[in-house]
């Protein structure tokens, strides 16, 4: 037997748990939930949705503005990476739709791409406001 096919087996395996992990997520908290409704978490998937785009924008903003304050090279490309990371999760999530107000298997891919945009993008805002605290800091 080649060790390197028990390799790939244990990596096939570690990716499909990590796939089932982030899949099930969204529903960590249903399992013990006397009562769940199903309405609450489509408002919850909306407000990710409407918060990814506050955040998007904001980050529009900071990242205007440090390169106006000349923040490092590696600074910024490292915040494009997080949003480009940020935007792949969206238009993932967008792939299906914003579902409708329906019971859908759809919400609940929906909900974990726009998670991970949400999340993505408040990674790339907070190294940017990050930055831009050092160059005041230095600037004082």
């Amino acid at each position: 037997m080649n060790t390197s096919d028990g390799g790939e087996t244990v990596r096939k395996a570690a990716a499909f748990l990590a796939i089932m992990m982030v899949a099930l997520v969204p529903l960590a908290g249903v399992a013990g939930a006397a009562t769940w409704d199903y309405k609450s978490f489509i408002k919850q998937s909306v407000a990710w949705y409407y918060l990814y785009q506050d955040k998007e924008e904001t980050f529009n903003e900071l990242y205007n503005l440090s390169v106006q304050m000349n923040v490092s090279n590696e600074t910024l490309q490292l915040a494009l990476e997080l949003y480009s990371n940020a935007t792949t999760e969206y238009d993932q999530a967008l792939a299906y739709g914003l579902p409708s107000d329906g019971r859908s298997l759809g919400w609940i891919v929906f909900s974990v791409h726009i998670r991970k945009a949400y999340i993505y993008v408040s990674e790339a805002v907070e190294v940017l406001e990050e930055a831009l605290k050092e160059l005041e800091a230095q600037a004082a």
